[in-house]
């Protein structure tokens, strides 16, 4: 539901000053601040010469003394706003008794800057003020500030979800049938007034959805006595909001009416919940039963009785005056536009012929929410989108928008504007909404259900129950205008409706008169679930074959897949014994097959390889020879280190065949910046294979599933799970936003106090584990119909991180398994053995295993997740769900502080650690919801005091300031890869005040934008006038004032560096030099391993 009409102001005598009040607001209300608090109190620069004068028109009535209001169309006052948009172009504004002139715009420009959080704001005003006697404490008229309503947001929202909707469709269909039985029995010469059947329909649908009450519209010559006072309390409120207060005392008879009309609401009202509680429906899969009987995740609580009361006719007020406009409106254009109805019939004829309309049809039905989504955009059944500037701000660089102003958007211009729909925007055509025409619209082109936290909640209500309506309707009848030269009229003052538009229906050809009729016949049957299929294994009784596992890394990532080897080998009778992959030197077994599992770093080997590759080094220049070494090799690498990438794996395995060893397989590669898991799955099932001696084609079935034990409402005070015996816990000291997202990813400082006792160096790394999204999580939650009350334990699995002892599921969900983890082909396989034989399901994840098609999954980075929301009909167990889905690993970041600096607090009391990264939040490559870095996002979110699961890993690396402090040092970072250097810096600069003689150091700072990104700006200058370093900034966007092209700037500084002795990095073959510093470019997480990109690329950008 959304305003349409003026709205004066209460508050226009005020001193808005002396009440730091918004001078559109009502008393005791705050203006709501922006969402960066810091951005809040910066005033923005604006040139006034450069301003242009916002068009008014001139006063018409009563020499201007009551403003611009009485010149409002009576009828319809958004007639008004029209008229003069079309007349003065993008912008005008009118004198409605606030204290600036309210202003609207009609361009998606000007929208879209409208849109920036950080200069307007979204929040209730006078409309929603004489609303509240009406709907209370309900989710139309409650601050957004305002406990209650955050209780019942946090509540309500998950229903809407798809798992949520689904419950709810075969209530729809019902309502939707009995339309469409009536409109038959009345034949096709019967006249249908559009609006009312459509306002029946809409009501009826949210009673009995929401509620599960039935007014039964289509069984009565007049509406029900609610929808007729909830009609006029609204109309009533519109109105009161729309004249001057000292005015509104002198319709008091009007008032004595709307109070009539709110009490005999109330008593209905408290009917329908007591008869829920007197008589109970657990079966019942609406709103009420989770109103009466949900808790609220963080408080605790349940909703009042009385708040339960006001949300009734909150949803029945917001759901059908806008729903009843908007279907009216389609059926307007499909008879004014009739080949669009030919199209829209040929789709539905395809998907659902002559069947009863299911649930997993709708997604299929894409030409008509094309239909819908284009009548929205022509005809919005709302007026207007209104935000409040939240400081003095300009828009479309020349127009002055106060502090506190109202501003409009109208929709029948943005949502027109020819700049984005071309000069055709008038007319219906559904093509424009189709897949990438509608991906590729700019932003806030299309917004017909708001923005921001008090956007419209049930817009996947209204979605579906249009949609199912269009369907049934087109599938039976044909439709057309009982006048057919009628143009559309429109009036409404909360939301504006067609007046006389009437059609006729005839029954298509052929069609029976139960069609599509649940109950009426052509019920599809919905396939029974299948069992998951046995896998043939080796006989387990026998001798095992015994292999040795020799694995490399510094991340743990290489040591997981030789977990996950260790697991899988005993079922194809193979004895693993594990070792690192220095133990191997000179030592390499003759009696048993070897297998090497190591990446890079950044071209050098690990930690635990180096040995080994010196040796095999050495082995190559004595020309030794490896008689009797039978090997295979699986590499790890990241693309992103182009001149590196898989350096160590091939050259071992080169090497060891060059030595004579035997190589039993072919190398097989992972690639951490797109898909690890999948390669990995595919090359260990065929080694495991080649060594048992199982032929390819009795080979295993992809294995998948525990068996997992789900106790429904049983959540419990259950134990802190911290990822892992060397995880401590951290607290959110301080956290602060370095830079927006005007040319990147937004950057944030964290400080974190470690555990009493915990040490660190400067150049360490903090560990962090993250949490899977609010989002992600409920979605997962929704598919598998659990709840947060639920949960789970798991019976004799190997993999350590599910649960043996009852966790809460979504706790699980949340902090133990990936799931935004690409999905890979031995996933496909095993989702493909749930569907049944030559169904739709079967053929779809089929063709998704295909190559071409799996590259485009991959490189969109769609999930397992992912994969079963775009297949809801496929049954699959939950057990099967979490087996395939890896540990929830620890993201790391370098440490961007130094223990030595003052503020960093003492080892009894915990230091004092800071971190540096850029936020990763973004819509998902897949198309389906929002990708949220699982660490960059979640502590972006924590507040102070705030604890984390974290640990310091040290780095192995020469990554500290030299011993020699003599010895100059060089520094290169870009963006948030400027923490270890920050960390070096304090550090360099407490030896300094110290007495300390220290050497030359150089900062080479790559940042996007001057006075945009150059993070810690005024320290690094402090700094440089203190001598501690010489920066030079390199700005890679136009508009830069200081520093050049960062490339240009190294070259010229390589050659002075060079030719004094100093190389400014070290090469990918030899260790760093003492006294030089080489940074990690374009912003990678800073501790360059290559094996650890897969838990690095959620959360840093590619930088220029």
């Amino acid at each position: 539901m959304a305003a349409t009409d003026a709205m004066s102001c209460p508050m226009s005598g005020l001193d808005k000053e002396a009440t730091g009040m918004c001078p559109a607001l009502y008393p005791g209300q705050a203006l709501d601040s922006a969402k960066d608090p810091m951005k809040a109190e910066q005033e923005e620069v604006i040139d006034h010469s450069k301003l242009l004068k916002i068009p008014s028109p001139p006063h018409g009535h009563y020499f201007g003394l009551l403003g611009h209001a009485p010149d409002l169309d009576p009828i319809l006052p958004v007639k008004t706003y029209w008229e003069l948009m079309d007349k003065y172009g993008e912008i005008f504004q009118l004198d409605l008794g606030m204290a600036y002139p309210r202003v609207f715009v009609g361009s998606r420009e000007l929208v879209n800057e409208m849109a920036d959080d950080e200069r307007f704001s979204k929040f209730t005003h006078r409309l929603h003020k004489e609303m509240r006697p009406v709907f209370g404490d309900g989710l139309f008229s409650a601050e957004s500030t305002d406990k209650a309503w955050w209780k019942a947001h946090r509540l309500l929202v998950p229903m809407f979800g798809p798992l949520g909707l689904s419950k709810m469709f075969e209530d729809m269909q019902d309502l939707s049938a009995q339309l469409v039985l009536k409109w038959d029995r009345f034949g096709p010469e019967h006249e249908i007034e559009c609006i009312d059947d459509m306002a029946r329909l809409a009501f009826d649908t949210v009673g009995l959805c929401a509620f599960g009450y039935r007014f039964n519209e289509f069984y009565t010559a007049d509406h029900h006595p609610f929808m007729t006072q909830l009609k006029e309390s609204i109309v009533e409120s519109g109105r009161r909001a729309n004249r001057p207060e000292v005015l509104n005392h002198l319709y008091y008879k009007e008032e004595q009416h709307r109070q009539e009309n709110i009490a005999k609401m109330k008593e209905l009202c408290k009917k329908i919940i007591q008869d829920r509680i007197d008589s109970p429906k657990p079966e019942a899969n609406d709103l009420l039963n989770l109103m009466i009987h949900g808790v609220d995740r963080e408080t605790g609580e349940k909703l009042t009785r009385e708040n339960i009361e006001y949300q009734i006719p909150t949803f029945l007020g917001a759901g059908y005056e806008t729903t009843s406009s908007t279907l009216s409106f389609i059926f307007y254009f499909f008879c004014t536009y009739p080949e669009t109805i030919i199209k829209a019939q040929q789709e539905i004829d395809e998907v659902v012929g002559d069947k009863v309309l299911t649930y997993e049809m709708l997604s299929k039905l894409k030409y008509l929410d094309a239909c819908i989504k284009e009548a929205l955009r022509i005809q919005h059944p709302s007026s207007l989108l209104t935000r409040f500037a939240v400081r003095d701000t300009v828009i479309g660089g020349k127009y002055l928008i106060r502090k506190g102003q109202m501003c409009s958007g109208i929709w029948r211009h943005f949502h027109r504007d020819p700049a984005v729909w071309g000069e055709d925007a008038d007319d219906f055509k559904p093509e424009r909404m189709l897949d990438r025409n509608f991906q590729t619209l700019p932003p806030n082109s299309w917004k017909p259900f708001g923005d921001g936290q008090r956007a419209c909640i049930g817009r996947g209500f209204a979605e579906q129950e249009i949609l199912i309506c269009c369907a049934m309707v087109l599938q039976k009848f044909d439709i057309e205008k009982a006048d057919r030269s009628y143009i559309m009229e429109l009036k409404g003052q909360m939301a504006v409706k067609p007046i006389d538009f009437k059609i006729r229906v005839k029954r298509r050809a052929g069609k029976h008169p139960m069609i599509g009729i649940p109950g009426g016949g052509s019920q599809p049957k919905m396939p029974a679930a299948k069992t998951r299929p046995s896998a043939a294994t080796t006989d387990s009784s026998g001798p095992k074959k015994p292999i040795t596992v020799l694995f490399g890394g510094n991340m743990g990532t290489a040591e997981s897949l030789m977990q996950s080897l260790s697991r899988t080998a005993p079922d194809f009778g193979l004895e693993v014994d594990v070792r690192a992959l220095d133990s191997g030197t000179d030592n390499l077994p003759t009696n048993r097959p070897c297998v090497i599992i190591t990446p890079s770093y950044d071209g050098r080997p690990p930690d635990n390889a180096k040995k080994f590759v010196k040796w095999l080094e050495k082995l190559v220049s004595s020309d030794s020879k490896l008689p009797g070494v039978k090997f295979a090799v699986f590499g790890l690498g990241n693309s992103d280190w182009v001149n590196t990438f898989y350096k160590i794996p091939k050259f071992i395995d080169e090497t060891l065949e060059s030595l004579g060893a035997e190589r039993l397989l072919e190398a097989g590669y992972g690639n951490v910046k797109q898909d690890l898991v999948g390669p990995w799955e595919s090359w260990s099932e065929e080694l495991c294979l080649t060594l048992s001696g199982v032929a390819p084609d009795k080979g295993h079935k992809a294995q998948a599933g525990v068996e997992v034990s789900i106790e429904r409402h049983n959540l419990k005070t259950l134990p802190r799970v911290l990822g892992g015996d060397q995880m401590g816990v951290g607290t959110i000291h301080a956290i602060c936003q370095l830079a927006d997202t005007s040319v990147g990813p937004a950057k944030y400082h964290v400080e974190v106090r470690l555990p009493p006792g915990c040490h660190y160096r400067a150049g360490d790394y903090l560990v962090v584990q993250g949490r899977n999204s609010d989002e992600a999580v409920h979605r997962a939650m929704a598919r598998f119909g659990l709840s947060p009350e639920d949960t789970m334990t798991v019976q004799s699995s190997k993999k350590d991180f599910l649960p043996s002892q009852p966790m809460a599921v979504e706790h699980f969900l949340r902090s133990s398994v990936e799931l935004a983890a690409p999905i890979t082909k031995r996933q496909l396989l095993t989702l493909s053995l749930h569907a049944e034989e030559a169904s739709e399901e079967k053929a779809k994840l089929v063709d998704m295993s295909q190559d071409s098609t799996y590259e485009s999954l991959l490189a969109n980075r769609h999930s397992v997740l992912d994969v079963l929301t775009t297949i809801p009909s496929l049954t699959l167990p939950f057990g099967v769900f979490i087996d395939l889905l890896p540990p929830l690993a620890p993201r790391v970041y370098s440490i961007s502080s130094s223990p030595l600096a003052p503020s960093s607090g003492s080892l009894k009391s915990g230091l004092i650690v800071s971190i540096t990264f850029d936020l990763f939040q973004s819509p998902a490559l897949s198309g389906i919801g929002t990708f949220n870095g699982v660490a960059s996002a979640y502590l972006s979110s924590r507040k102070v005091g705030d604890e984390i699961s974290c640990l310091v890993r040290p780095t192995t690396l020469p990554f500290q300031l030299p011993k020699d402090q003599a010895k100059p040092v060089v520094m290169v970072a870009a963006g948030s890869g400027i923490a270890p250097m920050r960390g070096l810096l304090q550090e360099r600069a407490e030896l300094m005040e110290q007495g300390c003689d220290l050497g030359e150091a150089v900062l080479f700072f790559g940042c996007r934008n001057e006075h945009k990104d150059y993070l810690y700006r005024d320290e690094l200058e402090q700094w440089e006038k203190d001598g501690v370093v010489r920066v030079v900034p390199c700005f890679s966007r136009p508009g830069s004032v200081k520093g050049s092209e960062c490339s240009i700037r190294l070259r010229v500084r390589r050659g002075r560096l060079s030719s004094q002795g100093q190389p400014l990095a070290p090469s990918p073959t030899q260790e760093a030099p003492t006294g030089s510093i080489a940074a990690l470019p374009a912003d990678s997480d800073d501790n360059g391993d290559d094996e650890y990109g897969d838990q690095r690329d959620d959360e840093h950008d590619d930088h220029a």
